[in-house]
């Protein structure tokens, strides 16, 4: 039988690694590196206390301080330790072998890509038979408003991680980038939601065009999205015939992963889509 002691230490143990895991999703959400005065007023603690984590996690290499002395940011630790993760992540597992079924089919391109953080990132791809195609890397991190993926990533995210990157968005420069409309994107968003789809004849002006589509697991909650890349040319919806050939696939791939993964309520309403 543990002595009040004992429990007293376990229960500071486990507190402690609750600390760890907010200041890391805080730093993770973020998207750029936080002043310990932002962690604490974003995590209801006193600076002191963040500080004293912060120092602690920054030993373990789990979180870097900037050199200029402008905030922290995720350390290599975790660099390290996600890339283990990708590898062993579960969806990446489960969705391959549905994905080269579906690459076989149609002899494109697959990306499949999970939310970071409101953004698109792609932990696995399959490439097409095709000489001239795309060539997309693990770990590459896309962003909206140009991806679809990204933009169909965040139309299922929470509100709040929702209206925080649009918020960030915003307020880029708007000089030497895309100009952007928060609104614009809600619509789009809410018209993600609605088909169960999003789609760009040349996104990122690559020459490419993307057809992404939704999964879901067991909690209804979005886990990934199934991505075609194809020349542009082809553009899935432009006819009935490209429609049959590209979305229709997709979607039933989509569905396929999602009943895989458990989902019940997501997936009879994706069926319903189709």
């Amino acid at each position: 039988m543990a002595t009040p002691d004992r429990q007293k230490s376990n229960s500071s143990t486990v507190h402690s690694v609750v600390v760890t895991v907010k200041l890391l999703e805080f730093l993770a959400t973020s998207g750029r590196p936080q002043r310990v005065t932002d962690i604490a007023t974003g995590l209801d603690m006193t600076k002191a206390r963040v500080s004293r984590h912060l120092s602690t996690l920054a030993d373990l290499g789990l979180v870097a301080r900037m050199p200029d002395n402008s905030g922290y940011r995720l350390g290599p630790t975790l660099l390290r330790l996600s890339k283990a993760a990708l590898d062993q992540y579960e969806i990446t597992n489960i969705a391959y072998r549905y994905m080269v079924v579906l690459r076989n089919e149609i002899d494109e391109s697959l990306l499949l890509a999970i939310p970071a953080g409101g953004d698109a990132l792609i932990v696995s791809s399959i490439s097409s038979s095709k000489t001239l195609g795309p060539r997309v890397v693990r770990g590459t991190r896309w962003t909206i408003p140009m991806s679809p993926t990204a933009r169909l990533i965040l139309a299922y995210s929470s509100d709040h991680i929702r209206e925080r990157i649009l918020a960030r968005r915003s307020d880029r420069n708007t000089d030497v980038e895309l100009a952007f409309d928060a609104n614009d994107m809600r619509s789009t968003m809410e018209t993600i939601q609605n088909r169960f789809y999003e789609y760009d004849a040349n996104a990122h002006e690559a020459g490419f065009a993307t057809v992404t589509v939704p999964i879901f697991d067991h909690s209804e909650e979005l886990q990934a999205a199934l991505t075609v890349v194809m020349a542009s040319r082809g553009v899935p919806g432009a006819t009935r015939s490209e429609d049959i050939r590209y979305l229709q696939p997709l979607r039933e791939t989509g569905l396929e992963i999602t009943r895989a993964l458990g989902s019940i309520d997501m997936a009879r309403k994706m069926a319903t889509m189709m």
